[in-house]
Formats: C-alpha cells, sequence, structure tokens
C-alpha cells in the first residue's frame, strides 16, 4: 500500500491531508479517526475533516486500492447501505413530476426511460449510449449543466447536445418549472429551503458579478434536493442507531451511504435492518426509497 500512496500523493490531497499521511494518522488500536461537522457545507450535509474520509475516490484504480488498505477487525466485516438514485427520487417529488414518481415507483430504470421519451423510441429499443446520455443530463440538470458540458461528457456535437438538453425539459418540463421557481424564490424571498422547511439565505443571486450570481442561482436550485438530502440522511442514522444496538457499530457516512462494521456473522442481518430502516426512514414522500446493500471483507469492496 505504501507504493500505491506514493504514486497517489501526486494525484489528490485530502483537506489538506496528503494520503500518504494517513497510516501516521491512525491511534495505538489502529483506527483512524475523522471529525464530521454539521455546519460547514451550506447544503447541510456532513462534511469530513482531519483527514476528510468522504473523497477518497472510488472511481479510479489507485482510489480502490487505498480504500482495500481499510480493513474491520479481526472477525468483523463492512456492510454498506447506499441511496440509490436519491437525488433523482427527491427531483421527482419537490417538482411534483408524478410520471416520474410513477416510474421510480414501478421501478422502471429512470435513465432508459428518460432517453425514450426524449428520443421518441420504445424503452426496449434503448441503446448503451442513448441511456448513458439520459443519466448524464439526469444528474447534471440540477447543476446547471448546458449543451457545451453534456457535449463534454458525452461526445455529442455541441448541437446535438443543445437539442438533447432542449427535448429533455419538454419531457421533464415540471422539473423545469421547478427549477426555474426555485430560482424565482431565491431571487423574490432571499432563500430557499428543503422539502422541511431548512432554509439557506442566497443573497449572492442579486450580485452585479455574472459569474457569482449565476453560481449562486446553480446553488440554490440544487440546495432542496441535497439540503432534503442530508436531513433524511441525518434521521436515518439517528433511527439505524437506535436499532442497531451492539449488532455493531457506524463508522462513516458519506453523503448517501452508511458504512457499518460489524462481526461476521452479524453480517445479513444488519445488512436487512439497514435497508429496511432506511428505506422507510421517510412515510410522508410519495416515492419509493431504495437501498441497496454490500457486504465486503475491506472498504474497496464494499
Amino acid at each position: 500500500i505504501i507504493e500505491l500512496i506514493e504514486h497517489y500523493r501526486e494525484l489528490t490531497k485530502l483537506q489538506g491531508t496528503y494520503v500518504d499521511a494517513l497510516p501516521r494518522l491512525v491511534d495505538d488500536q489502529s483506527r483512524l479517526h475523522t471529525t464530521f461537522n454539521q455546519d460547514v457545507a451550506a447544503t447541510g450535509r456532513l462534511s469530513s475533516t482531519d483527514p476528510n474520509l468522504q473523497n477518497i475516490p472510488i472511481r479510479t484504480e489507485l482510489g480502490r486500492k487505498i480504500r482495500e488498505a481499510f480493513v474491520p477487525a479481526k472477525g468483523n466485516v463492512f456492510v454498506s447501505a447506499d441511496y440509490s438514485q436519491f437525488e433523482l427520487r427527491l427531483v421527482a417529488v419537490l417538482a411534483g413530476d408524478e410520471a416520474m414518481v410513477n416510474d421510480f415507483n414501478a421501478g422502471i430504470d429512470i435513465h432508459a426511460k428518460t432517453a425514450a421519451d426524449v428520443h421518441h423510441i420504445p424503452l426496449d429499443e434503448v441503446t448503451k449510449a442513448q441511456r448513458r446520455d439520459a443519466k448524464v443530463v439526469n444528474f447534471g440538470v440540477l447543476y446547471g449543466m448546458g449543451p457545451h458540458a453534456l457535449a463534454m461528457n458525452t461526445g455529442m456535437l455541441f448541437s446535438e447536445a443543445k437539442a438533447f438538453i432542449d427535448e429533455y425539459f419538454k419531457v421533464r418540463y415540471k422539473v423545469k418549472q421547478y427549477i426555474d421557481a426555485t430560482i424565482r424564490q431565491a431571487h423574490d424571498d432571499g432563500y430557499v429551503e428543503t422539502y422541511y422547511g431548512r432554509r439557506r439565505p442566497t443573497p449572492d443571486v442579486k450580485s452585479s458579478n455574472f459569474v457569482v450570481r449565476a453560481a449562486a442561482e446553480r446553488a440554490a436550485a440544487n440546495m432542496p434536493v441535497q439540503g432534503t438530502e442530508a436531513d433524511l440522511m441525518k434521521r436515518a442514522m439517528i433511527e439505524v442507531d437506535k436499532k442497531l444496538g451492539d449488532q455493531g457499530e457506524q463508522i462513516l457516512q458519506i453523503h448517501d451511504s452508511i458504512l457499518v462494521e460489524c462481526p461476521e456473522e452479524n453480517a445479513e442481518q444488519v445488512g436487512k435492518l439497514l435497508k429496511e430502516t432506511m428505506e422507510a426512514i421517510a412515510p410522508e414522500l410519495p416515492i419509493k426509497l431504495q437501498v441497496d446493500v454490500s457486504i465486503g471483507k475491506n472498504w474497496g469492496e464494499v
């Protein structure tokens, strides 16, 4: 792992702490402790510092190798519970997009369905490339993704990307209406809020600087979604803690996932507890939440 750390050091920095410093931060029990902050991220998400354990990448080979260095105590395993397409489900609820809610509740692949609707083709005729393009837009729309960014991320021509986004907002017109209404609220009321009423002030939407104003509008459009996600994750952590007892211990939270360490013989039961508790955390929402559970002997396996 030292060799990997040496290579990885040049590529990334974790909240002021180089990855090669991680082994020196462990305590006499070989445990590495982070600090979770409640009020640093403007959306209400927990953030992690000293070191930042929420920022170790999973999509690169080196990042996965680094995660493999994190192992539970002897006889224990890790159980990870991850909300599936959490933000998209919340977008559907906040936008009042009943068709999107119904698709999720029916277990339909939302990316394939979006591609089918945009291209006006049957669901079973959607290609992998079309699904991939729809996925990029589904996840990028609340971050202000425009034709240039879509073209860069998919290989489309600019004209193709613009046409795709235009057609997307015809299909998901309620999402477009929601984004526009949220930005108007930020300008008119000076704040936006989560599904549960937690507010974030938005003074920068009135900035005379276009770059500052545009960034503030993107943040305003995204905050109710990401903020509601944060509200629900904290509720889920509390309920999991109540039910987990001595079966295991929550050791890490990364935005929409919870990582538990438990004795290997408890793993299946803990996984079931996590899935049932997290999926039922918000019965007031008209949409089904889905949680994927995995079990592994190191962090890289989950």
